[in-house]
């Protein structure tokens, strides 16, 4: 079994080319510009954070209140064809983001082991029921913060969807065209 859940792969097609994507999706969004003022954490006010460079994006969702400090973001690029534009994308956890939740399950670990050395004596029941709780909460805790961003990943595809014009590929044109991405 895998410690972090998979990461959400998207496949989607533009009508617009590649350059036009880039340009359309760096005008809605604001850069990633931390701040230590704000009620988001980053300067802007646009919804949607991120950098475009070349084809390469990164795109995340700016939230106000309760900040995930583990968002997911969509990290992708655009890449030409015939009549259009394939955006490849992968909705998951940053990598910094992960270390640091391994951090904490560590130094979690490194708390629970003089917990059960020097409680095991006077309360056995208690403390298996505590170390059992405790250590699903370890070992559950990547899927659980992974599924709190689970509508932030929604809100990310359906961005991505209306500035883009895009569709899934499996779908097609919402309108009936054929877009042979």
């Amino acid at each position: 079994m895998r410690y972090f859940a998979p990461a959400t792969h998207v496949l989607l097609c533009s009508e617009f080319n590649p350059e036009e994507c880039a340009t359309r999706l760096s005008e809605e969004i604001d850069a990633e510009r931390p701040t230590a003022f704000g009620f988001s954490g980053y300067r802007g006010s646009k919804p949607f954070l991120g950098r475009v460079s070349g084809n390469r994006f990164r795109v995340l969702q700016r939230v106000y209140s309760n900040r995930n400090s583990f968002p997911p973001v969509l990290t992708g690029e655009f890449e030409p064809r015939e009549n259009g534009t394939r955006i490849r994308g992968v909705l998951d956890l940053e990598v910094t983001s992960k270390i640091a939740i391994c951090v904490f399950s560590v130094f979690g670990l490194l708390v629970l082991i003089p917990i059960i050395m020097f409680s095991y004596t006077s309360q056995p029941l208690l403390l298996a029921v505590c170390v059992c709780g405790y250590g699903s909460l370890l070992f559950f805790a990547p899927r659980i913060v992974r599924g709190y961003g689970k509508n932030q990943e929604n809100s990310i595809v359906d961005f991505i969807k209306a500035t883009l014009r895009a569709d899934d590929l499996e779908s097609g044109s919402s309108d009936g065209r054929s877009l042979n991405c």
